[in-house]
């Protein structure tokens, strides 16, 4: 191959990343069986816009997709979820951005093939798995790379040497 093809190809998967990352708001979340290509996700902090990069720095929870609710507090996220937990099996893992289930944290209730698109992307440092759910966290987006597989209620306090890698989750 042609070093002027190679650059080429270069620009071009490189316009595509930077397309999907600023260009758009679409979070690449799956409905499996089909795959649907996402949908527009959206963020606010305590009712106002919130940018989708900061997402990661709050307490959230996905519960209302596309729409992502943050709050600059944690008890305000957890009265808020409080009666969506208690309705049924909505979550199936809570990451924090800290070892030992420390600072800013969000329940996800979706699957994301790209987390950087909510604020995720390299930051999770420790989980708990609630109602039973089983998935895998992946070092790459688009369910690629190396994975983690997470299962049964687990609570996991330090990843090791996978802390900060995960780009992308997928529920089974």
């Amino acid at each position: 191959m042609s070093r002027r093809r190679r650059q080429a190809g270069l620009f071009f998967g490189a316009t595509l990343v930077a397309t999907m990352l600023l260009g758009s708001s679409t979070a690449f979340a799956d409905q499996p069986p089909t795959g649907s290509a996402g949908s527009n996700l959206t963020a606010d902090l305590d009712g106002r816009p919130l940018e989708l990069a900061n997402v990661g720095s709050y307490y959230c929870h996905d519960f209302a997709y596309p729409k992502i609710h943050c709050f600059s507090q944690p008890a305000t996220l957890n009265a808020a979820v409080q009666p969506i937990l208690a309705a049924g099996s909505s979550t199936y893992v809570v990451v924090f951005d800290y070892a030992f289930f420390a600072g800013p944290y969000m329940y996800l209730s979706q699957n994301y093939t790209v987390l950087a698109l909510c604020g995720w992307n390299d930051r999770i440092s420790s989980f708990i798995v609630e109602n039973n759910h089983s998935g895998k966290f992946w070092t790459d987006w688009f369910y690629s790379g190396s994975y983690y597989f997470f299962c049964c209620n687990e609570q996991v306090a330090s990843l090791g040497s996978y802390d900060n890698t995960f780009s992308s989750v997928y529920q089974y």
